[in-house]
Formats: C-alpha cells, structure tokens, sequence
C-alpha cells in the first residue's frame, strides 16, 4: 500500500505540474501583444506536455491491464522495430538524436504487434532519453538478430549509464532512474510484455560511455512451456555475441 501511495502522490504531482503549465501557456496565448514565434512557441510546449502526461496515463493503464488480451498474429518482427523508430523519431526526445539502424534480418515471429512495439518503443525512448545526456553527439543503435528459435532485439545509447544504485531495481514498478517526468513503468512493461513472448529484457551492460540493452522473444509460442522458460538464459551469450560483432 506505501508503495501505491507513493506511485499516487507522484503521479498527482506530475499532473498537477502539466496541468498548471498548460493552463499558463494558455492564458499567455490570450494576450494580444505576443509575436507569431513566441505564440508557436508556446503552442509547441501545450502539445508536449499533453504528449507527456498521455504517455503516462497509457503507461498506468497498460500496467494495471491483466496481461495480453490481444490474439497472436504471425509477422515480421523488423517492420515493428522499424515503427517503434518511427514513432520514437516524432518524440520531442528523440528528435535530436541519431537514430542508427541496420539492415535487419526477415525474421518472424507469432507476436502481438501493437504490446510488442509499445515494448520496444519504451526501451528506444529510454535510450534516446539517455544519449541526450552524452558528452558527445547522442546516438543510439538498433540491432536485430535471427537465432534459432529466438529473436533478438539490441539497442546501445552512447549515454552517460545508469547509476548503479538502481541496477537492482531497474525493472521494478515506479523505479525511474532520475528521470524528471517518468512513470517508472516503460522498463517494467517491456519485459512484462517480452515474457509473454516468451522472452525477456535484459540490461547487458551499462558504464559511463554506453548502455545495452536486448530484448528477447520466442518465434513459435507454441513450443514447450519449458524451452519459453530458458528464454532468459539464453538472451544473454546472444546477445553479448551481436555486441561483439558490431564493436
């Protein structure tokens, strides 16, 4: 319950802080004596703060639904990853940002396309949000690899890493990583949704000049519940291979 009370307040908080800018811009926008580009100006800050608090109502939603409702549809996982990237390249956090993709593998899998985007976008936001915090020019990278029954999906950002006092928590509920105007739940829905995949996310490694993480699903969910359940071992040497590879 502490922890509920805690996600309440934050959350109560945020909002109220959107809301109170967006009433402010707002009655900026009435006064007659504001330039066109100042009037743009304070245009663009309304949509991105309604951007910001929609993300955040759907993260809260998605996480309270009791898991996939949706019927698994057999697809290409690169045309997902490539929409993930598109979306992300409209967010005001990824608009600056050098989004480097290379050429993927035709790999299929049986997915829930909408859940399986949302978890990646979360992880390319997340990224996106780190390299901006780069000393050098922030990028981030996407890689898809094709093995066996497994699917992966790799993504570096050249940001400063994640400090180590929330690696443990990393993917629990609320945990934000310092960011200002997080929920705390991308992380915790991406690997909720992967699992249901039959895979996973983990985060492969972090210091001060990149971070990785990958997310794993299994192409055929009709496999033995026991070989989906490997699905998080064997994510990592796959994984630590596509980044030797790409070093």
């Amino acid at each position: 319950m502490s922890a509920i009370g805690r996600m309440a307040c934050s959350i109560s908080h945020d909002m109220r802080h959107s809301l109170t800018a967006i009433y402010a811009n707002a009655e900026f926008l009435e006064r007659l004596d504001i330039c066109a580009s100042a009037r743009a100006d304070l245009l663009l800050e309304i949509q991105e703060t309604v951007l910001a608090m929609t993300e955040r109502i759907e993260s809260l939603l998605q996480f309270g639904s009791s898991g996939r409702k949706s019927p698994l549809v057999h697809e290409r996982v690169s045309l997902i990853v490539e929409k993930a990237v598109a979306a992300v390249k409209f967010h005001p956090d990824g608009q600056n940002v050098s989004i480097i993709v290379r050429k993927f593998p035709p790999a299929e899998a049986d997915i829930d396309a909408r859940n399986l985007e949302s978890a990646i976008y979360n992880l390319l936001l997340n990224a996106c949000q780190a390299a901006t915090r780069s000393t050098h020019v922030p990028e981030v990278k996407v890689y898809l690899a094709d093995v066996g029954e497994r699917i992966y999906v790799t993504i570096l950002d050249n940001g400063p890493g994640i400090p180590g006092s929330v690696r443990r928590t990393l993917f629990d509920p609320f945990v934000t990583a310092g960011k200002p105007n997080g929920t705390g739940l991308g992380l915790t829905l991406a690997r909720r949704i992967a699992e249901e995949h039959g895979g996973s996310v983990c985060l492969e490694e972090s210091n001060r000049d990149r971070t990785v993480f990958t997310l794993s699903l299994t192409k055929n969910r009709s496999l033995p519940l026991e070989d989906l359940k490997s699905g998080r071992v064997a994510s990592k040497p796959a994984a630590m291979d596509l980044r030797s590879a790409h070093k």
